[in-house]
């Protein structure tokens, strides 16, 4: 099977229903300009997506299990989440090693038909709590925008913890920014308009990436979907009251909401060997970083039923404040980890073609290579 499972007027109905508000009116951070993306066939407020809220059926009955955060070899044996392609099939992929000196890690190239030499190009960290992920998840929603924005579109296979703990992943993410600038003639992409991105843990190597290229003329653009920003402590002013839920839809949002919530609490173990001062660290939760003024324009990413709303919000509002260009978006009636299902969810493919739009809107500046 491969397309949509819904109808495409749904895509029309995200874009002429969204609204933008101050945060505060919407249980985020008071002066935030935030833009609320609605559940295109739920038209109640504070109502799970249909597709959300059946997968939550599943889980509460049994029928579905999770294994928990801690179950590693579990969580990478899963089959990828239900996703279809939506590109035209004019998309190359390439399969590359990129030689670091003392050590290859594999990486994905998908460009798209024709010859180019300064297309904007996208490297884009996946998520799956620094231990789990790969190409298999994303491989479609890479392949539509790179079509959408005419870009070149980059995925590393970084190393996953526990096996390689922090901060393996961010030095093979910071050398992947690395490769594909001092490779930018052959992939024939414009190494002027580098855009790096990410979903939850891959936000928060996006947000590393950042602090470690910070003098870099080459990055224009970071795209943080519902990331991790703060892998510290439940801090006080969050409460259950910042997500609120029709009744029938109750257990299923608080049990989406508990899932990332209680994971986050194991990120110390599996990926800084049990030291959770290191946590803090903002190459993990950039949260604590102390040199906002350095982001490029940003484009903030979250879920209406997702822990990491709060902390993403209050990011994007933290940066406004220092100055960067961000643009704060929420999808409502969703949960964490929607990007994997490109074709089901119509709100994948909306974000899809926000990221192209943005990319392509990346502004030219004199080569530098």
């Amino acid at each position: 099977m491969a397309g949509r499972t819904y109808d495409p007027s749904l895509i029309e109905a995200i874009e002429e229903g969204a609204r933008t508000v101050d945060a505060g009116e919407a249980n985020g951070p008071a002066g935030l300009e935030l833009e609320l993306r609605p559940c295109p066939d739920e038209p109640r407020e504070h109502a799970l997506d249909p597709r959300v809220w059946e997968m939550c059926k599943a889980r509460m009955s049994g029928a579905v299990i999770t294994p928990s955060f801690a179950d590693v070899s579990t969580f990478r044996a899963k089959p990828p989440k239900e996703n279809y392609p939506l590109d035209s099939g004019a998309v190359a992929e390439e399969a590359v090693l990129m030689d670091f000196g003392n050590r290859r890690i594999p990486a994905h190239v998908f460009t798209p038909e024709g010859r180019a030499d300064d297309r904007p190009c996208l490297i884009f960290y996946h998520g799956g709590g620094f231990t789990t992920g790969s190409i298999a998840q994303l491989r479609n929603v890479c392949r539509y925008i790179a079509e959408l924005a005419d870009a070149v579109v980059i995925h590393p296979d970084y190393r996953l913890a526990p096996e390689a703990p922090f901060p393996a992943a961010v030095d093979d993410c910071v050398e992947t920014f690395d490769w594909t600038v001092s490779h930018a003639s052959e992939l024939g992409i414009d190494a002027t308009r580098i855009a790096i991105g990410g979903d939850s843990a891959g936000g928060s190597l996006s947000n590393a990436v950042v602090q470690r290229v910070a003098d870099s003329r080459h990055l224009r653009l970071v795209i943080l979907i519902y990331a991790l920003v703060d892998g510290g402590p439940v801090p006080d002013d969050w409460s259950y009251d910042l997500y609120p839920v029709i009744d029938e839809h109750a257990d299923g949002a608080r049990m989406r909401v508990d899932r990332i919530k209680d994971a986050n609490e194991d990120i110390a173990e599996m990926l800084c060997m049990g030291k959770a001062a290191q946590v803090l660290d903002p190459l993990i939760s950039a949260a604590y970083a102390k040199n906002l003024e350095l982001w490029p324009r940003t484009i903030s990413i979250d879920s209406e039923y997702d822990y990491l709303r709060h902390q993403d919000e209050q990011f994007a509002k933290a940066l406004a404040d220092a100055g960067v260009s961000v643009r704060a978006i929420r999808y409502l009636g969703c949960d964490h980890g929607f990007l994997e299902q490109l074709g089901v969810m119509p709100q994948v493919e909306d974000m899809c073609r926000i990221i192209a739009d943005e990319m392509r809107a990346m502004p030219r500046r004199k080569k530098v290579f």
